[in-house]
């Protein structure tokens, strides 16, 4: 689940991060976050100073700007595990909801205390800095006569610095700010040597890492992609009238609404098949139920970006049908770095909340996560995307199952699969009961998250049916998560067989995230690297829907990618779909999957994105059909305009099913 980034994890090793309803604090503050810090408060001490031309003015508002940043992080990390980051500035202006109040709101009793205390010291503070500043006989920090600019050399060049002094320290605010969100800045070198060690899946971690104020800086500077020269409302316009055309097309075909399903996209945290990767082996099989799936209904190999960690980014394609290959290299999580900064973001869920209307809109779209919400800004995102809830372990109301399992020998881990299914089996019965519309539900699983502590002991079959040679040192630990697997095979086996016994259209879309970073000796093989990006999904509808048994050609499923999987369940369930999802059609027939990694070193030679086609065969840019290269490009301005542009699509009516 972590998001491993640049190389301060070693290939193969998995962050450590503590498991649900651990209380161990996160490791405190090294060294590194005193210098960056330093840096970041003298550029904004300089800045203020410049700005205003007085020394002791300037003190004073640099102490208020360190007061109301200490204490609105404090006051944010003890009610929402994560300190003050720069989408939080909308709260200023209104954009969070409701401006001043919104975040009055914020001071409660228990941080009252804490906030009065603030504003007396604050208070004394600024009382002292305007006594210094009246004694005080220098009235500028920087000689400059405005009456007089040009009497003489001294005012001239007076003049001058005045001038440039407060535009060279918000450049050099700026430019730090930068150096800090692009890992390929050259001063970053130096910020390694210091220390800085970015972790930004958890931002909560990285400010007790390289302190708040530096992780506030580093996501506020970000390029998603590359500018679009041809970018345009025209532009736009010309590629929804293509796949219009395209999901007209598409939809004679077709016989029924996406949205009358229930559909469940299930991300199974670090599911793979233990029995895929390089060198290892196991005399049973511990995902018997999902591998006979495989023969009954769609089925395959998903190529996912990440090895070891990047959950939030395989899930962030799978909800928008964006592809981490087309934004920039810069960007390397979307839900702290671009979704929270967007005024608003397009997810499949919208469907079925529109669907639904108004009478319905608090169960239209759920989510659930065994977890806390402040990861990867879930809370946050989430509601962007418009879900009307995401219960986690944190959540008001919380989640209704959520207790840790507990081994065979005593310890205590992540929440169980089978514990996590409940939450949706209760919420669509109860739906069904009620008679309400189909429902767009996320699952997002915690059981298989690392680390992977002998919960078993002897009653781990695995140990004795493991094939994989003693020359590779994590075979243990590797057979520890092999048991995870057939719990997870189980627990999911028992999950579809309740979904059956449930007399409304269900249809599941169910994959593994990323492999664990377990498998270090596979993953110094750089010639593994592709096994080690490839993991295992389904597409499944229960008895009450028409697409039940249905199995998509291998031309069509043998081989994917998470932003496809929305497309894929149209086809499965026979379902009319967008112009959006038309264009994704078309592209996955040319290009089933696409990739390029964000937190595992080497991907390719040159380091661009992974294609595949049908076969899982690495596709050779250079081979391309002018269609697929037509496909791609039009697939990146789309991304260009929900993610940076003005969103020209999604008042074109572009994500819109037709109507029947």
């Amino acid at each position: 689940m972590e998001h491993q980034h640049e190389t301060q994890i070693r290939p193969g090793q998995r962050a450590q991060l503590p498991a649900a309803g651990d209380r161990r604090r996160l490791p405190l503050p090294s060294s590194a976050s005193c210098y960056l810090n330093m840096i970041a408060l003298v550029l904004i001490y300089l800045l203020l100073v410049t700005l205003v031309n007085r020394f002791w003015v300037g003190t004073a508002l640099f102490g208020a700007f360190v007061m109301v940043f200490a204490v609105a992080t404090k006051i944010k990390i003890t009610m929402r595990s994560e300190p003050i980051i720069p989408s939080d500035l909308g709260f200023l202006s209104g954009g969070g909801g409701g401006g001043a109040g919104d975040v009055a709101s914020f001071v409660t009793d228990d941080s009252r205390p804490l906030v009065n205390t603030a504003i007396a010291w604050l208070v004394w503070f600024v009382v002292i800095c305007v006594i210094l500043q009246c004694v005080d006989k220098r009235r500028a920090f920087i000689y400059c006569s405005w009456r007089h600019p040009i009497a003489g050399p001294k005012n001239i060049f007076g003049l001058i610095c005045r001038i440039l002094a407060p535009i060279v320290s918000v450049l050099l605010l700026i430019s730090y700010a930068g150096v800090l969100s692009n890992p390929q800045a050259p001063q970053r070198k130096t910020l390694s040597k210091i220390g800085y060690s970015p972790t930004l899946w958890n931002v909560q971690q990285d400010a007790e890492t390289n302190g708040a104020l530096t992780t506030f800086l580093s996501l506020t500077r970000v390029k998603a992609m590359e500018d679009e020269p041809e970018y345009s409302q025209a532009a736009m316009q010309q590629i929804k009238n293509r796949y219009a055309q395209a999901a007209d097309e598409i939809n004679a075909q077709r016989s029924q609404n996406l949205t009358d399903n229930t559909v469940v996209m299930i991300l199974s945290e670090s599911f793979s098949d233990p029995n895929r990767v390089p060198n290892v082996h196991f005399g049973a099989d511990p995902m018997p139920n999902i591998r006979a799936l495989g023969q009954t209904t769609t089925s395959g190999l998903m190529l996912s970006p990440g090895y070891g960690g990047g959950t939030a980014n395989i899930e962030f394609q799978q909800m928008t049908g964006l592809n981490m290959a087309n934004f920039s290299d810069t960007l390397l999580s979307p839900y702290q770095q671009l979704v929270a900064t967007r005024p608003k973001f397009y997810s499949f869920n919208q469907m079925w909340n529109e669907h639904c209307g108004d009478e319905y809109s608090t169960s239209c779209s759920i989510g659930y996560h065994p977890f806390k919400q402040f990861f990867y800004l879930r809370g946050v995102n989430y509601k962007k995307f418009g879900f009307s809830h995401l219960y986690t372990l944190d959540s008001d109301p919380k989640i209704a199952h959520g207790e840790a399992y507990v081994g065979p020998n005593g310890t205590k881990t992540e929440v169980s699969d089978e514990e996590a299914y409940k939450n949706v089996v209760e919420e669509i019965r109860t739906n069904t009961e009620q008679n309400k519309p189909s429902q767009y539900i996320q699952l997002i699983t915690m059981q298989n998250h690392a680390p992977y502590p002998d919960l078993y002991g002897s009653e781990n079959e695995f140990h004795g049916v493991n094939e994989t040679p003693d020359t590779v040192p994590e075979r243990g630990i590797i057979a520890t998560y092999a048991k995870n697997v057939q719990r997870t095979d189980e627990a999911t086996a028992n999950f579809l067989n309740e979904l059956d016994g449930i007399d409304k259209p269900i249809t599941v879309v169910f994959y593994g995230d990323h492999l664990p970073g377990i498998y270090n000796t596979a993953n110094a093989d750089k010639n593994n690297a592709l096994t080690l990006h490839e993991t295992n999904y389904f597409i499944w509808s229960n008895r009450a829907s028409a697409s039940h048994d249905v199995k998509l050609p291998e031309s069509d499923a043998a081989y994917t990618s998470s932003n496809y999987f929305m497309t894929q369940a149209a086809e499965h369930m026979n379902a009319r779909i967008s112009p959006y999802l038309a264009l994704l059609d078309e592209l996955h027939a040319e290009v089933p999957a696409m990739s390029r990694s964000v937190n595992a070193g080497v991907w390719s030679a040159k380091g661009e994105p992974t294609l595949l086609d049908d076969n899982g065969e690495v596709i050779d840019t250079n081979t391309l059909s002018s269609k697929a290269k037509q496909l791609l490009a039009d697939y990146k301005m789309v991304q260009y305009d929900m993610s940076v542009g003005k969103n020209y699509l999604m008042d074109m009516g572009f994500m819109d099913i037709p109507k029947q």
